[in-house]
């Protein structure tokens, strides 16, 4: 038996615990979202944009293994670089097989090439030694490591896992800001049409009609094309195709909900109508709205894939798990699956979690269901 003064919060938590799909599906957003926010903590690759080419490495497979040789970069003293945008690299990175030092320089072999490096490319005048046995010791301890691409890198040399992640911090985004969006514009008019109703609700519906009639990737498209292809106007433009599906769901709501005997009571009271709407109405209808947005949030995702895929979303070099799919999934023919397939399945993986979350919090807000 669970407690009768239990707090709505905890009437929440405990319907949505008992569904281990959507606990499942919540944990695996949590976790997606905090990948994405902090990305550049994490990926192996934490440049900007994760754009550190090594053509030598190209096309590698899922966990391959390279050597790598750092020699100091001059990145310049304007270079910005936060857990946000990314580092810039320090060190200009050369990959090789094997490595012989002679004479204060280095021979590396890569792909059967051979090339002479002197010591003063690879240690700055504050580490260098006179003494050549210091010199190799500290270039074997300090500037050469070993590098392992998870899975695989593409065909300039990039790190398919840490671009993979970046481009999950992309979906998240336009999700989330396409999402809210559409909530501001579709609460805001389909409140006011379910409330008001007459002529209001109308020219709701007109809007409404007129815009659902549009394709949504022709309306994007449209925007696109408009307003430019900067990451900002993308978001917005989901955003503004998926508003109708919002607006109608919340005309529904309040239309049925404005009649309960606690808004006839509020109105008797003489509480404003703005106060009506936002306090009373709004709030109990949470629910649904909070579904529409789990699944508007995966048709978000999906949209940006789209358009990146087709070449009208995200600008290269910025990873984005549309454009990564486009670049990468003819490789699936020769061999190396793994940089052709994961974007596609990060992308279904995403929607169905949002869906899945969406399915769940439907069962949790629906007042049909018994309550135990």
């Amino acid at each position: 038996m669970r407690r009768q003064d239990s707090t709505l919060f905890e009437e929440f938590i405990y319907k949505l615990s008992k569904s281990k799909v959507t606990l499942v599906s919540l944990f695996f957003i949590i976790l997606m979202s905090f990948l994405s926010l902090f990305a550049y903590l994490f990926i192996s690759d934490n440049s900007p944009d994760a754009n550190n080419q090594l053509p030598d490495l190209a096309l590698l497979k899922a966990g391959e293994s390279s050597q790598i040789l750092r020699m100091p970069n001059d990145v310049g003293e304007d270079a910005t670089s936060s857990w946000w945008s990314g580092y810039p690299k320090k060190y200009i990175e050369q990959p090789f097989d094997s490595i012989y030092f002679e004479s204060d320089q280095a021979l590396i072999v890569i792909n059967g090439r051979n090339k002479v490096i002197p010591f003063t490319q690879i240690l700055d005048s504050a580490s260098s030694s006179a003494n050549e046995t210091e010199n190799i010791a500290k270039i074997k301890k300090d500037h050469i490591y070993t590098k392992t691409f998870w899975l695989g890198s593409d065909r300039y040399g990039r790190s398919i896992s840490s671009r993979l992640i970046l481009g999950i911090r992309v979906s998240m985004m336009a999700g989330l800001l396409a999402v809210l969006v559409s909530l501001l514009i579709g609460v805001t008019i389909g409140a006011l049409g379910g409330y008001y109703g007459g002529w209001i609700d109308s020219v709701v519906m007109y809007f409404v009609n007129v815009t659902w009639a549009i394709p949504t990737l022709l309306l994007v498209f449209a925007i696109v094309l408009a307003l430019g292809r900067g990451m900002h106007i993308i978001f917005l433009a989901i955003g503004l195709t998926m508003w109708v599906d919002v607006a109608r769901l919340v005309r529904g709501q309040v239309k049925e909900t404005k009649e309960m005997l606690y808004i006839s009571a509020a109105k008797a009271l003489g509480q404003t109508e703005n106060k009506i709407i936002l306090k009373h109405i709004l709030p109990n209808i949470i629910g649904p709205i909070l579904v529409i947005t789990a699944a508007n949030f995966a048709s978000a995702i999906l949209i940006e894939a789209g358009l990146s895929y087709l070449g009208f979303g995200i600008n290269p070099p910025t990873p984005s798990l549309g454009n990564m799919l486009n670049e990468n999934y003819g490789y699936a023919l020769s061999g190396n699956i793994v940089i052709a397939v994961a974007p596609a399945v990060m992308v279904s993986l995403l929607v169905l979690a949002f869906n899945l979350l969406g399915s769940g919090l439907r069962d949790v807000f629906d007042v049909k269901e018994e309550k135990n």
